[in-house]
């Protein structure tokens, strides 16, 4: 089987840069380095491209393939070329053959936009991820810092600490031990998203990890077993089973 060509050529991408959490490169189309500034990291932390008629930046996007998608066909959807399926692939060199993605696969599309004029008081990372989880609740990129103490940029509430029953599979109707109580404001009927790391997302050119593709994984209700520093949950939803250090993240009250 062939591989699908491509007319376009590869796309020299700046290298990640980070100086501080919100740190990126600004380069010329020619490729000098013009200056750094501090800009918000979150959904649009990677870079930024100078020009002479307008100054853009990339935005990473999560696309959840579907039964019947091809990398053409994605690359369509976001471009409105299907020539342009190299610049998808990449951002995921997980994919060994572009030929072959599956349904429920999560795929990295890199997309462009003219840059936003620069505000007086910089985004911090967790508006740009609520950003996202408003556009895909499902999954969302959060930014990676391999040097900081906790590299995962995302604020979440607290993690499953254990359970209260052995079994096999905690889903749904099994109780969860948040490693968050009274001493955090928690109350009886409160409700937590609950997240897991996934794959790690790579610089096409650095190779460094520049972020995280984040999953939920399920949903769980505080009952009224509720301790300082601690509470039990009761699971109302889940993919698979829920796995302790699982992230809870508080939701809105229903």
């Amino acid at each position: 089987m062939s591989t699908p060509s491509s007319k376009c050529a590869k796309k020299s991408l700046p290298p990640f840069h980070k100086e501080n959490k919100f740190a990126i490169i600004i380069r010329s189309l020619g490729g000098n380095m013009l200056n750094r500034i501090n800009v918000p990291a979150g959904l649009f932390f990677l870079f930024s491209l100078s020009g002479v008629y307008a100054e853009t930046e990339t935005v990473l996007k999560v696309h959840s393939v579907k039964k019947g998608n091809t990398l053409r066909e994605i690359s369509k959807k976001f471009y409105g070329a299907p020539d342009r399926w190299r610049e998808i692939w990449e951002y995921n060199k997980y994919i060994k053959d572009p030929h072959w993605i599956f349904p429920g696969d999560d795929i990295i599309v890199p997309t462009y936009r003219e840059k936003k004029e620069e505000k007086s008081v910089p985004e911090k990372a967790e508006n740009l991820i609520e950003e996202q989880i408003t556009e895909n609740p499902e999954v969302f990129i959060a930014p990676y810092y391999k040097n900081e103490r906790d590299p995962i940029d995302f604020k979440y509430s607290g993690k499953i600490a254990g359970f209260t029953e052995e079994q096999i599979l905690h889903a749904q109707f099994s109780k969860v031990i948040l490693d968050v109580g009274k001493s955090d404001g928690i109350k009886k009927g409160d409700n937590f998203d609950i997240y897991r790391p996934g794959r790690k997302i790579y610089h096409p050119d650095t190779n460094e990890i520049i972020g995280i593709l984040i999953k939920r994984v399920g949903s769980v209700s505080v009952t009224d077993d509720i301790q300082d520093i601690s509470s039990i949950a009761s699971v109302r939803a889940a993919v698979g089973s829920l796995a302790i250090n699982d992230f809870a993240r508080k939701a809105p009250r229903q």
